[in-house]
Order: C-alpha cells, then sequence, then structure tokens
C-alpha cells in the first residue's frame, strides 16, 4: 500500500486525514446533494483511498455527520460569549447571518438531504442545529425580558422561533428571494441587512 496514502499510525496525522476528508466532503457539498457526492469523489479531493472513508468515519454518511458536528460546534462555539455582551441580540442576529453566509451548504443540504428524507443523517442535522437552538436562543431572550429589554409577556420559546425563521427563510428560499422579490445575495450578505432583521425583530419586542 502507498505509504503516502495508507493509513498514518500517528494520532495528529490521523487527525489531519480525517480534516482533509471532512473539507473535501464540505468542498463537493457545494457543487451537488449528499446523495450525488460519491465515496470516490470525496476520496479523489482529499488525495487519499476510497478506503479511508470507512476506516476513520464508518460510512459516507458517518463522514457528512461529522462535518454537521464541525459546524456546528464552530457556529456555537461563536455564540457562547454573547450573553456578557451588551446587545446580545444583535451579536446573535450578526453572528448567524455571517455563518450562513459562509456556510452556504446548509440550505442545500436541508432542503435536499434532510427535508423528508428520515434517517440518522437527517435527525444528528435536528439534534446539531434546531435542537441546540431551541436550548440556547429562548434563554438569549429571556435574558433580556429579565433585563427590562423586552416586553416581560412574550413566550421566549415562540419568539426565539419567530426570530430564526427571519433569519433563515431569505437563505433556503434562495431563488423564491431572488426572482419574485428581486433581493440579491450581496443584500442579505450585508451589515445593513443584518441591521435590518435585528430593527425589524426588536422593535415588535421592545419595551416601552
Amino acid at each position: 500500500m502507498n505509504a503516502g496514502r495508507g493509513r498514518p499510525s500517528d494520532p495528529e496525522e490521523q487527525q489531519e486525514r480525517k480534516a482533509r476528508l471532512i473539507e473535501a466532503a464540505h468542498n463537493l457539498l457545494t457543487e451537488k446533494s449528499f446523495r450525488n457526492i460519491t465515496i470516490r469523489e470525496i476520496a479523489s479531493e482529499a488525495g487519499m483511498q476510497s478506503a479511508m472513508i470507512s476506516y476513520y468515519f464508518g460510512s459516507k454518511e458517518g463522514l457528512f455527520i461529522a462535518l454537521l458536528e464541525n459546524l456546528s460546534t464552530q457556529h456555537f462555539s461563536s455564540l457562547e460569549h454573547l450573553a456578557e455582551s451588551g446587545e446580545p441580540l444583535k451579536g446573535f442576529i450578526f453572528a448567524t447571518l455571517e455563518h450562513l453566509k459562509n456556510n452556504r451548504i446548509m440550505g442545500r443540504f436541508l432542503i435536499d438531504d434532510i427535508v423528508g428524507q428520515p434517517g440518522p443523517l437527517g435527525e444528528r442535522f435536528i439534534e446539531l442545529f434546531p435542537k441546540r437552538m431551541r436550548a440556547f436562543l429562548p434563554k438569549l431572550i429571556a435574558q433580556e425580558q429579565a433585563l427590562g429589554r423586552m416586553r416581560k409577556d412574550l413566550n421566549p420559546h415562540w419568539a426565539a422561533f419567530s426570530l430564526m425563521n427571519m433569519l433563515l427563510m431569505p437563505f433556503f428560499a434562495e431563488p423564491i428571494r431572488e426572482r419574485a422579490w428581486d433581493i440579491s445575495k450581496q443584500d442579505v450578505n450585508s451589515p445593513q441587512w443584518a441591521d435590518h432583521i435585528y430593527q425589524m425583530f426588536i422593535q415588535g419586542v421592545e419595551e416601552k
């Protein structure tokens, strides 16, 4: 077996190989759906043998679950400091839109391969993103209510869901956004759009 393409024994090198496979999967997902990506394509993109995917992740699905886990860890790590910031909801909106801008595969992945496709991959996606957000965002809103910056009669759970819809819809309904509403990718990637979402949300929940 070619030593450059086989199984390294060094733990650090193994981690580097796993990272390359995850990056390869991410790159290919920008071009096509999960179902249409082959193990051979991933291995070729990473410069490895196809058997390495099974060796490190068990299956193609296991590799994409690892990709989702990485993206989830990165995103929620970036949100940890928000509770102590001066404008936590504004910071949350800007951080979430930045994450969506830098990971446009999420819309393709959700629409093409999660909605209506029951299975371990879809279940893991729900655990890593929507359910983690369900645990995080209502607490942030409840904190703002406790500080007197938002109406106390609002249900934090429902308010959090409404905010997520405002953030996600423009990305996941891209053809409708562009063709019907004439709102471009540049528009929704701009700081002005993030501030627009913040103002639209906060003016409806601000304590008078």
